[in-house]
């Protein structure tokens, strides 16, 4: 396993530090000029377009769920450990640069998303459950005219459905705050994912709509009060961010890890992941809206990684401000945060583990419940079964690996799933509207 995982890793390294971050950068910016900044519009008319988008979703006549309902079944898939815990080993090994890198990432995102949604709605059919199925294997059937790609894109989707580095997080981190033996964290975990993840989409959305903003809330509170704590120090790490995004700065990698070339990677790498970019998980959950027109639900889902990329560039500055992406790195990802707000709030332990819970948990049942929807498009009869013996046995196998390995395989699944989708995207350019 230490074989397969270093080649595993060395694959993974090299694909995001020469072309994963170019494929997501260049595909950005086509749609960034093609849609003349259609991202930035978006942003700056965000109540008009809520508005909207609140009154086409709560007509009764229209079949799916409301659209508001997926916002939170998005963020509940991208607002998760990636934010707080993924997102910080890009700080800890690439430097202050990677969060500029966050920064290129989400915005060349936001259209690549955006796109991914608009062509998940349009090419979705109606199911037997009264509702609707989309996402990459619906238009990428149709780019190709062929079964074979979106049979490899639903494959691959089905492997990363499966989370099991945010599993694997939550495993330790309760069993790191209470004295339970870890075969039973793993078990009544187990029990708690599955009950909420075969309840499909439906479940999920109202699952998160009541989990995520009591969430998001309490976690940009705590992150912007130490921020604003260490105000004198903002200046300089702003600065240190914007020269060491192209000159490097990493007191972990020495002089090969202070390169330009290890910030960009993790910078990059770490926002797809944890904005689900170029992925498809999110074109599957909203793909099942009840908005009939594909741009309104789009322009959706670039809110949802605007959500997503406050809450990663807040974890990095509070840890950047505060020195802990340095000064704690001997510690793990989870308790170089919990060793953080200690400094600031009482009771962190627990205040972290529950943070950590919540914001991992709605991660995991969302791509599991996506997954499932991959696995019944690859075998209606058998897929499901097949596909929850599958993620049984893979949550607990990869219980023994430490978080840093499971990550990796994570990375190199997200990088085929963004070539085959963007491929795809850039297929049906002419179809989609900004």
């Amino acid at each position: 396993m230490e074989s397969i995982f270093e080649i595993i890793n060395s694959v993974n390294e090299f694909y995001w530090s020469y072309l994963g971050w170019l494929v997501i950068c260049l595909a950005g910016l086509y749609f960034t000029v093609t849609s003349k900044g259609m991202q930035f519009r978006a942003i700056a008319n965000i109540r008009k377009n809520l508005k909207e988008i609140f009154a086409e979703g709560s007509n009764k006549n229209n079949e799916g769920i409301h659209p508001i309902k997926l916002y939170f079944a998005s963020v509940g898939g991208m607002v998760g450990l990636g934010n707080i815990v993924g997102i910080s080993t890009a700080l800890m090994i690439g430097g202050p640069g990677s969060i500029f890198w966050t920064l290129i990432a989400s915005i060349c995102g936001m259209l690549i998303k955006y796109s991914e949604i608009y062509l998940g709605v349009k090419h979705r059919i109606r199911n037997k459950q009264g509702g609707f199925d989309g996402g990459p294997m619906y238009y990428l059937r149709d780019a190709f005219h062929s079964n074979f790609i979106s049979y490899v894109a639903a494959f691959f989707i089905c492997l990363y459905g499966v989370e099991i580095y945010q599993f694997g997080v939550l495993v330790d981190r309760v069993g790191y705050s209470f004295d339970i033996s870890k075969i039973w964290i793993i078990l009544g975990l187990l029990a708690l994912v599955l009950y909420s993840s075969v309840g499909g989409i439906k479940r999920l959305a109202t699952i998160c709509t009541i989990i995520m903003p009591i969430f998001m809330l309490t976690y940009v509170f705590v992150a912007i009060y130490i921020i604003v704590a260490n105000a004198a120090v903002l200046p300089e790490f702003f600065i240190n961010v914007i020269s060491s995004a192209f000159t490097g700065s990493s007191p972990i990698g020495g002089f090969v890890g202070g390169s330009m070339i290890l910030a960009t990677y993790q910078g990059v790498s770490k926002t797809v992941y944890s904005g689900d970019i170029g992925i498809g998980y999110d074109s599957i959950v909203q793909s099942e809206t009840n908005i009939v027109n594909p741009k309104k639900q789009a322009t959706l889902a670039i809110y949802a990684l605007f959500t997503d990329t406050i809450i990663c560039i807040l974890t990095n500055t509070m840890l950047g401000v505060t020195g802990a992406w340095y000064s704690l790195n001997h510690l793990s990802e989870t308790e170089i945060v919990s060793t953080t707000i200690a400094n600031y709030f009482p009771y962190s332990d627990l205040f972290v583990t529950l943070l950590l819970f919540f914001a991992g948990f709605t991660t995991i049942i969302a791509y599991l419940a996506a997954g499932m929807k991959c696995a019944n498009y690859l075998s209606p009869k058998y897929g499901k079964i097949i596909y929850l013996m599958y993620a049984i046995f893979a949550f607990i196998f990869f219980c023994n690996f430490s978080p840093a390995k499971v990550m990796v395989i994570m990375g190199l699944i997200s990088g085929i799933l963004v070539l085959i989708n963007v491929a795809g995207m850039i297929k049906l350019r002419k179809e989609i509207k900004f």
